[in-house]
């Protein structure tokens, strides 16, 4: 614990006596002595709700109007904000990006870029809703627009840019958008984190390439991580940080083609898929 001390031999000036003033932030022990007992959850009551570009928005209005009604349907009742992802244009702008010879960080920032077209497509549609668009830059003016009730629309694919680090496999940006979605309601704190997606949940494999695939309610991130999945319905790196999780210790994966789901998981049903932080 940090405190002040008044040293009257140096002129009356304030020190800061610091546990680490003369240490190492890099050093092992000091990393790993470094707790926080009650870290504050900054946005408590938030939900963040992803919709998929691929599975939701590259379907057009046939499956992007129904999810808006749903949405309208919570506004008023809880605070939450919509995140989207970028679809079918990031695999086709990577496909390029690839073909040029791009290295990770500028792969990273062309990503990003086709998510704010989703993002202020989303808006244009529920502008007339009290929806507002939110760059990353300006989330901390977050509380005034739930407390006014607004809808935030945010684009979640993490801006590491340049700064993204090599994947531990090929080239592709390993923090893709769901990981983004993920560790924003995680910073905040948030109350849930639903990702909305086009099948019922998580499968123990590829229920499109596989007709006997059978679909997991519940499972914990722990299990995943040690599991064989050879595909998976979201980012592996949101299982690795969930089994990390300080905050946000669950997530729900829900199909968003079917009425009603999202407000199931947003009332903490089971709408899909939860998975877990294992405490034991």
């Amino acid at each position: 614990m940090s405190e002040f001390i008044r040293d009257d031999n140096e002129r009356g000036r304030t020190h800061l006596d610091s546990r680490f003033m003369r240490e190492s932030l890099v050093d092992r022990t000091v990393l790993s002595n470094a707790e926080v007992i009650d870290e504050i959850a900054i946005l408590p009551y938030l939900d963040i709700i992803s919709l998929g570009g691929s599975s939701i928005i590259d379907r057009g209005k046939s499956a992007v109007f129904p999810v808006i009604d749903e949405l309208l349907e919570l506004k008023g009742k809880f605070k939450f904000a919509v995140g989207v992802t970028g679809g079918v244009r990031v695999k086709h702008a990577m496909a390029i990006g690839l073909d040029f010879g791009l290295p990770v960080g500028g792969l990273a920032m062309i990503v990003g870029a086709n998510e704010e077209q989703n993002a202020n497509m989303l808006y244009s549609l529920m502008a007339k809703h009290g929806a507002v668009r939110v760059p990353k830059d300006d989330y901390a003016d977050l509380p005034h627009y739930l407390v006014d009730e607004m809808i935030p629309i945010l684009t979640l694919n993490p801006p590491h840019h340049y700064w993204e680090k090599p994947p531990k496999n090929g080239v592709m940006p390993e923090s893709g958008a769901d990981f983004g979605a993920y560790m924003t309601a995680e910073g905040m704190g948030s109350r849930s984190m639903i990702f909305v997606k086009d099948q019922d949940g998580l499968y123990d494999k590829d229920p499109k390439k596989h007709a006997d695939a059978k679909h997991i309610k519940r499972i914990s991130a722990q299990e995943i991580l040690e599991g064989d999945f050879e595909d998976l319905i979201i980012d592996r790196m949101v299982i690795e940080m969930l089994a990390k999780a300080r905050h946000l210790k669950e997530i729900h994966i829900v199909n968003g083609l079917k009425r009603g789901n999202i407000i199931k998981a947003i009332n903490g049903e089971n709408g899909g898929t939860i998975i877990y932080k294992n405490e034991a």
